[in-house]
């Protein structure tokens, strides 16, 4: 008796011709697939680069003697206002955390970008050294960090002996670590007495720092001078703004690991502690100039660097927040535990919003550093924060044409009160103060509430036809718009 599979006689194989054939369409299919794509994302995308390239007329104009001073400082304070505000509303609106903290990010790039341009860069003109900066500093602080957390990990697992333990210890380490650096900083460097450890240790730091610059040097000034002189300063430039807004981004990681396991008002305070760490540290930094501060810094941020990095920080926060990576950020603020339940690992998200949104705050700020010539740790208190808060709620939780947009009219809104006439110009902090509460009052949601001034997706007819909404409201608005 044979078998169902062996009555069926099997399939006639097909010639090397016949398949060649077959799959050929298939070939020519995948091209003209490619460049259709090709072609529809340099349309979707040519905005971009016309925009870009629009600064430099605008520079012209803006920069010119008849425009004026006054009002060239307004334009430029407007452009880092929109890098901070629209970088914030990554962390308060898209990712529904409220940080308090976004000023000492700002002044983490400033600092860190403003003090090799004075001390390593010549001038702007060697940007191997300001590499070197930058390489040398993430060496010295890889080391500390890992030491650092070995000993975290020791901590944490003697809660094997007792849940309290590991707390106990803390307190004890940093008590220890606090004192060490009280007591033995009284000391010269060759009298100190070798008990005092963590002092020791962030001396060879520093000594390990020197060295690395001082074996660099040679080599990076060589590579600097076969550069041609045109691109120096601009390379220099970058190395700086891009060094800063990493070194706020790993402050941001550093900071956000812990804190943002917390929510609503304890994150507030965190983070609000955080930033007034950060200027007290640099206050009492000597080779950051202390209170005084730091002067005679090269310039050169101008109005294209600024609006490009406006033009650039907008990009990516919008593509960032409506995409598959933000669809989760945006998941883990309407509901974490629910975004919990569906496998979105929500400290992740959080974590990942507050690095991108720190690292422009740090972009923003190394920018204003090499603008302004001088800089002190006033300038970056917990006033600038709130400030930079209120534009983000004021302009829509959400919204990031709603923060550039807020930006604007809050930068604006002092000047136009203080040239209004002597007596307004009394008062204009009460009045400025009065308008924002009466719009508060009025539209809680914001000047856009979650609305954006632009299509937030492209969908096309495939995305529409599989459903997908060309214009996802977001929840803070959803009342509106029905």
């Amino acid at each position: 008796m044979s078998s169902r599979k062996s009555d069926t006689p099997p399939p006639p194989q097909a010639s090397g011709a016949a398949v060649g054939a077959a799959i050929a369409p298939s070939r020519q299919v995948l091209p003209a697939s490619s460049t259709a794509s090709l072609l529809r994302s340099i349309r979707l995308n040519a905005a971009i680069p016309i925009a870009l390239a629009l600064l430099v007329p605008i520079s012209w104009f803006v920069e010119g003697e008849r425009f004026g001073a006054y009002n060239q400082r307004i334009v430029m304070l407007i452009g880092f206002n929109i890098i901070m505000a629209v970088s914030l509303q990554l962390i308060n609106g898209f990712s529904g955390q409220f940080s308090l903290g976004h000023a000492g990010f700002m002044a983490v790039g400033a600092y860190l970008a403003a003090y090799p341009a004075m001390t390593y860069s010549h001038r702007l003109a060697d940007p191997a050294a300001c590499l070197l900066f930058f390489v040398s500093l993430a060496i010295v602080f890889a080391i500390a960090g890992f030491v650092l957390l070995g000993l975290f990990l020791l901590i944490r697992k003697t809660r094997q002996i007792h849940p309290s333990v590991p707390m106990s210890l803390l307190i004890v380490l940093i008590v220890w670590v606090l004192t060490d650096f009280a007591k033995g900083s009284s000391f010269a460097p060759d009298s100190r007495p070798a008990i005092y450890i963590w002092t020791h240790a962030v001396a060879l730091l520093v000594r390990m720092f020197d060295w690395l610059i001082q074996v660099g040097t040679s080599p990076a000034a060589a590579i600097s001078h076969a550069m041609p002189e045109v691109l120096q300063k601009p390379l220099s430039y970058l190395v700086l703004i891009i060094g800063g807004g990493l070194c706020a981004g790993i402050v941001g990681l550093v900071v956000g690991m812990p804190a943002l396991r917390l929510r609503g008002d304890y994150l507030a305070i965190a983070t609000l502690g955080m930033a007034e760490i950060i200027r007290i540290v640099i206050q009492n930094s000597q080779p950051l100039g202390g209170a005084l501060g730091l002067t005679g810094i090269p310039k050169y941020t101008d109005f294209v660097w600024v609006y490009g990095g406006a033009i650039i920080t907008t990009i990516v926060i919008w593509r960032l927040a409506y995409s598959a990576k933000g669809r989760a950020i945006m998941a883990v603020r309407e509901d974490e535990i629910a975004a919990a339940a569906i496998g979105i690992n929500t400290t992740r998200q959080k974590v990942v919003a507050f690095m991108v949104g720190a690292f422009f705050a740090g972009v923003a700020g190394a920018m204003y550093g090499l603008h302004e010539r001088s800089i002190t740790p006033t300038t970056f208190n917990m006033t600038k924060s709130i400030e930079v808060v209120v534009m983000v709620t004021l302009g829509g939780l959400g919204s990031v044409s709603g923060a550039i947009l807020a930006a604007i009219v809050l930068t604006l809104l002092p000047e136009i009160l203080r040239n209004i006439g002597a007596e307004i110009s009394d008062y204009r902090m009460i009045i400025y103060s009065a308008l924002l509460i009466l719009m508060m009052l009025v539209r809680p949601q914001g000047l856009l509430g979650g609305r954006e001034l632009w299509p937030r997706r492209v969908a096309g007819k495939q995305g529409s036809r599989r459903g997908f909404p060309v214009q996802p409201v977001a929840t803070e608005d959803r009342d509106d718009r029905q």
